[in-house]
């Protein structure tokens, strides 16, 4: 018996065996290791399920932190821009006015300066005015005093015009 089934041969009785033989194997392994493995396989696809479920949520998550800080940080650039610009025409309205500040004192300056202009003007005609009538009073007197002759009419308006030169050097 051990030739035959060390050369192959096999009897129906012993295919009836190993097919209980096998039969009863998968039966039991069926309940002691197939359940348990079946058990473990599906924890694993749930663990894998809940990891895919959390770093789906954790991706949701970073991309609307994400965009919350865009948005914040667009609107802190709009924010930035319009103080800017608010500083720009502050800078601009308060340049225009120290220019027109500036323009008016000129202006006032320059109308004072005319005016002190024209007040020593009339001062300074108001002067020879008053020289001119006291050399004209004083030739007056010498020409009553005495009587002058062509010479001495021509020395006696060269002296007045030297006079009148010399009275208007000084001021």
């Amino acid at each position: 018996m051990f030739k035959q089934l060390v050369l192959g041969a096999t009897t129906a009785g012993d295919t009836i065996v190993v097919l209980v033989s096998f039969l009863l194997l998968m039966v039991l392994l069926k309940k002691f290791a197939w359940k348990p493995l079946m058990n473990i396989m599906d924890q694993r696809e749930q663990a894998i399920a809940s990891n895919i479920e959390n770093a789906e949520i954790a991706k949701n998550e970073a991309e609307r932190l994400a965009a919350e800080r865009q948005e914040k940080l667009d609107k802190t650039r709009a924010e930035a821009a319009t103080i800017l610009s608010k500083a720009k025409i502050a800078a601009e309205s308060a340049e225009k006015e120290l220019l027109d500040a500036a323009r008016h004192e000129a202006t006032r300056l320059k109308k004072d300066a005319k005016k002190e202009i024209e007040n020593e003007r009339q001062m300074a005609m108001a002067s020879v005015r008053d020289d001119v009538s006291l050399l004209s009073i004083q030739i007056a007197e010498k020409l009553i005093s005495k009587e002058l002759t062509n010479e001495g009419h021509a020395q006696l308006i060269d002296k007045y015009l030297e006079r009148l030169a010399d009275t208007n050097e000084t001021k």
